[in-house]
């Protein structure tokens, strides 16, 4: 889990994760330089499974996860966003496919704030609006790949290391990893709540992005996937 200013969310999110994890399992929390509450809530938790990495660079959420990603332990990982919830069952639901498939990507619950104080309400599906398809074309022309939806063998994270420079977004690289070099599955079920608010480093469906940076983006990753089939 990469945190920046998560305060508002981060102990629904961290607690609907705690209580689906082993006792052996850790969550990593690698800040990038929060100036609000956020450590102290993933403190007051008081959970040993709770690794938390502090600041020594603002990085920007891609590289933060990198960071994260680097130091975890697990022969699987998931990630995680600060402001969503894990539904009952992701767990286990995702740890059976991933006993036949290396990488997995479900789908979520789009969740949105719908009034004041804050009440959010679950909208529509992800898959609705960023449909997943298999592919390494179609995941380069069109990143059908979320990081809070996605979880994956340590085969294919020490593949995906170290990012390159100037990626675009870590779920797509993973992704795209994940497509060329190992089997992928894909559960057509929501996991996960989605949370879409002001802070999200993500918006669904409202990239700000060119269309020159997108061409560049989509060249930049072409060129690093038929290097990494190299090594």
């Amino acid at each position: 889990m990469a945190t920046y200013n998560g305060g508002k969310f981060i102990r629904e999110q961290l607690e609907s994760i705690l209580s689906q994890l082993p006792p052996d399992a850790e969550i990593i929390v690698a800040d990038d330089g929060s100036t609000d509450d956020t450590l102290a809530v993933v403190e007051s938790l008081g959970d040993a499974r709770i690794r938390v990495l502090p600041a020594e660079t603002h990085l920007g959420a891609i590289y933060n996860f990198e960071r994260a990603l680097k130091v975890s332990r697990g022969e699987v990982v998931f990630l995680a966003d600060q402001d969503d919830v894990w539904l009952p069952g992701k767990v286990q639901k995702v740890s059976e496919s991933l006993k036949e498939f290396d990488l997995v990507h479900h789908d979520a619950f789009m969740l949105a704030q719908v009034a004041e104080p804050a009440t959010w309400q679950r909208g529509r599906l992800l898959s609705e609006i960023r449909p997943y398809k298999l592919g390494v074309f179609r995941n380069w022309l069109v990143n059908g790949y979320n990081g809070n939806c996605m979880a994956f063998r340590r085969s294919v994270l020490e593949k995906a290391l170290p990012f390159p420079k100037k990626l675009p977004m870590h779920d797509q690289w993973i992704g795209l990893v994940g497509e060329r070099f190992f089997k992928v599955g894909y559960i057509a079920e929501p996991l996960v709540e989605y949370r879409q608010h002001s802070g999200t480093a993500t918006h669904i469906g409202n990239s700000q992005a060119g269309i020159l940076q997108k061409i560049k983006w989509r060249l930049d990753l072409a060129r690093v996937l038929v290097c990494s089939s190299n090594v």
